[in-house]
């Protein structure tokens, strides 16, 4: 932004070509007022200043070449003058970032090893054209030492070196003051507060008068700096004041306390931090030399803090003072599940290499007056990587149930009631989930479907399915939020008045704190007998789901809660508040609830089956849903009999085996046992026959959110043996044989039927007059695709 406010411009990311825009706050309209190309044949462009004395100059700069802009002549033009090695004919390291100097003409350059180039208008070109300039000199600003930042404030020059270093030069570059104590890590930005009044008289060495400022660190650390510390005697007085501690590396761990306003926070660079996010303070740092941490989990009672590393280390920390009660090393991988069970006897664990570990606190085998930690077991139930752990609600050890899906398809339950240490953890049931998707989160939840628990299992196909606990039978499918990607996290919100109030008393009893202050928001509440799941997708969105799961959209929101990934989504113990990493951002985002808003949203957007109609393209009136009206009766009246001259007694439903042929007809492709799913949910609820509003729900919610795609094919062929993204042909013969003898097996008769209706032949011979087939011509001969175009 210009120093007067008025302008902006911004560079784009590389690489080339980039794109230089400039826009003027002050006119009408969001176009901007220039915009110029970088020149294809220069570097990429990495930063972009203002001139402070004429926001007609702009200044951009790469690891070599510098580039000047103007548009005082009308037109927004730029030149880029001679490497500056090359006109000083001596080494330069790589530049840094490039700014005006003040109450000059020149501009200057910070590069990696502490000096400084200084470019000067050309001599011999008229006054008037500032654009024109070359290197002139080479300046040692700090002692071997990356600048990693650079501001102009006043007349003087203030730099931030990798050293941890703040050095003040005036106009000729000559060095006024020095901040060398901060000790806070290499400093990357410098922000001064806006007091004019404190720069005023501002001297030299002995005598340096500016505004106070902060300092950015690449340690994550905000430090509060005054021109006092400068040559004041006291070495902590040199230091500053810390004012923010952050994230150093990137957060993927959080963990809700289960009764305080706290949570705990791990990253990359080793760092465990205790917060209260009731008053936005740091209780407790602690950092794990050598190891990186990647989830974390409180116990039921608050007690104890699970840490699971990237090594395969589990630590179980002491909550409240972060110190070390045990430590275990039984996996290969990072940890990337954590869960205590309801009563905090069991501790399960999972990593990467498929294994799922198991910890019970008991009596110790040495001495049985003790209790501790110990492994049960592991067990590798899964052929692919485990994407969710979660033990069910009960409140006791005897009811407490483990389950486990993973990236093969598969749902698994542990049978605590055989685990001990003679006999490890044992497998209960193994049942396949999905025949194509991917489960990628699970959770336990009440009011699922009804008063009951249920195990609600989030997919890569954007789909919900609501699993029976006690047959582990999906008994409902539903569309989830379709924002950001596949669901990777789902958090029951706590809704439990008694809960919410017992939270209250503890904040009091600890804090002094008012009894019940902000408990009675009733979030997580809602309409009586509803409740609400949060969940977090695969990139940027986070959101609320209302209770039960029907697949209405009005009873779903989401917004973007992070530029990128959100690593982890935990909610406080009252429901009324939800917490976000963003992973590589290195940011956690604190969330205040609103589920009034949610409620207001979902009976102003309608129910029933008006909501399903209206996410068809067109709505109620448009020729979709008309051709699914045509289709339901049809199906009704196929089912009474085509060929017959009796009258026909229409009652307005569709028994249950023409459930497939009716999808179908409508354009979504179900597999055999996908029909029998839906056949078994509709049975359940005691039906032996739909209406066209239950089916227009079925439809909704169990045809594909996304269309079937050329890459997915491709992927379809490299499983059947293909490589090179599909590009290596199958022999048709080998096809063939797969198609009736894999998975659903296609009889020749039906697969003859198929290639009639989609080439006008009856066998992949005559369909391609060839002895291979690859996914491009597979897509495009038999399915119909268009080149690069998905369905």
């Amino acid at each position: 932004m210009s120093p007067d406010a008025r302008y902006v411009v911004a560079l784009s990311a590389g690489p080339a070509p980039q794109l230089l825009s400039l826009w003027d706050l002050a006119a009408d309209g969001d176009k901007p007022l220039y915009s110029h190309q970088v020149n294809s044949t220069a570097e990429e462009q990495l930063s972009v200043r203002f001139s402070p004395e004429a926001p007609t100059e702009i200044v951009t700069a790469g690891g070599r070449i510098v580039i000047f802009w103007s548009w005082a002549s009308g037109t927004l033009e730029c030149y880029a003058p001679e490497e500056a090695g090359a006109s000083l004919q001596q080494p330069v390291s790589p530049l840094t970032g490039s700014l005006f100097l003040p109450g000059s003409r020149r501009a200057l350059s910070s590069t990696t090893d502490g000096q400084a180039v200084v470019w000067d208008v050309v001599s011999n070109v008229p006054e008037a054209d500032t654009l024109r300039r070359r290197a002139v000199k080479l300046v040692r600003l700090a002692s071997r030492s990356t600048i990693r930042c650079a501001v102009v404030m006043h007349g003087l020059l203030f730099v931030g070196t990798a050293d941890g270093h703040v050095r003040a030069f005036n106009s000729e570059l000559r060095l006024v003051a020095w901040f060398e104590d901060i000790a806070a890590g290499p400093v990357t930005s410098i922000s001064f507060s806006h007091d004019a009044a404190a720069w005023e008289g501002k001297g030299g060495a002995d005598d340096l008068r500016c505004a106070d400022f902060i300092v950015g660190t690449a340690g994550a650390l905000i430090v509060a700096c005054s021109s006092a510390m400068f040559g004041h005697p006291s070495l902590e007085a040199r230091r500053g004041t810390l004012l923010v501690q952050g994230q150093e590396g990137a957060v993927h761990g959080l963990a809700a306390h289960p009764a305080l306003p706290r949570f705990a926070s791990t990253c990359g660079a080793g760092l465990l931090h205790l917060w209260d996010f009731e008053e936005r303070r740091l209780l407790l740092l602690r950092l794990f030399d050598g190891l990186s941490g990647h989830i974390l989990a409180f116990s039921p009672d608050g007690a104890l803090l699970a840490v699971g590393f990237t090594n395969g280390t589990l630590k179980l920390l002491s909550a409240t003072s972060l110190q070390e009660l045990h430590t275990f090393r039984n996996f290969k991988g990072c940890v990337r599940h954590l869960c205590f069970s309801a009563d905090g006897t069991w501790l399960a664990a999972a990593a990467t290499d498929r294994a799922v570990a198991l910890y019970r606190f008991g009596p110790n085998a040495t001495d049985p007056e003790k209790h501790a930690w110990e492994l049960i077991g592991r067990h590798r139930a899964h052929a692919g990587a485990v994407t969710a752990l979660a033990f069910s609600t009960g409140e006791d050890a005897a009811s407490a149930r483990l389950i486990s899906c993973g990236e093969d398809r598969m749902l698994c339950e542990y049978d605590l009631g055989r685990a001990s240490v003679q006999d490890g953890l044992q497998l209960r049931k193994r049942t396949r989930l999905e025949q194509t998707a991917a489960p990628t989160a699970c959770a336990w939840v009440k009011n699922a479907l009804d008063a009951g628990p249920s195990l609600v299992v989030a997919n890569d196909a954007y789909k919900l399915r609501i699993v029976a606990s006690d047959s582990l039978v999906t008994c409902r499918t539903i569309l989830g939020p379709t924002h950001g990607g596949p669901l990777l996290h789902l958090r029951p919100l706590p809704h439990d008045p008694e809960l919410a109030a017992a939270s209250a008393e503890l904040r009091a009893e600890l804090r002094d704190d008012r009894p019940g202050k902000e408990a009675a928001d009733g979030a997580g509440a809602g309409p009586e007998g509803a409740g609400y799941v949060a969940y977090a997708c695969e990139d940027k969105v986070a959101g609320l789901v209302r209770l039960p799961l029907d697949g209405n959209p009005n009873a779903s929101m989401g917004l973007i809660a992070h530029p990128g990934e959100v690593s982890s989504l935990v909610a406080s113990p009252d429901g009324r508040w939800l917490i976000t990493a963003g992973g590589s951002d290195a940011s956690i985002h604190l969330w205040r609830v609103d589920t009034d808003a949610l409620d207001a949203a979902a009976t102003s957007g309608g129910t029933g089956a008006d909501a399903f109609a209206a996410q068809l393209d067109g709505g109620k009136g448009g020729p979709v849903y008309s051709e699914l009206v045509d289709y339901f009766c049809y199906a009704e009246l196929r089912a009474l009999g085509e060929e017959t001259t009796e009258e026909r007694h229409l009652t307005g439903r569709v028994p249950l085996s023409e459930i497939g042929n009716l999808l179908r007809a409508c354009g979504h492709y179900p597999t055999e046992r996908e029909v029998d799913d839906i056949v078994h949910e509709v049975a359940a609820g005691g039906a032996d026959s739909v209406d066209f509003d239950l089916f227009l729900r079925i439809y909704i919610n169990h045809r594909p959110a996304v269309g079937i795609s050329n890459a997915s094919i491709a992927a379809a062929f490299d499983a059947l043996g293909a490589n090179n993204g599909g590009g290596c042909p199958i022999p048709t013969s080998e096809l063939l044989r797969v198609l009736q003898s894999h998975g659903e097996a296609i009889a020749p008769d039906d697969l003859a039927q198929c290639l009639r209706a989609l080439c006008g032949v009856s066998s992949l011979d005559e369909a391609f007059n060839a002895d291979c087939l690859d996914a491009k011509a597979f897509a495009e001969t038999v399915l119909g695709f268009e080149v690069g175009v998905d369905a």
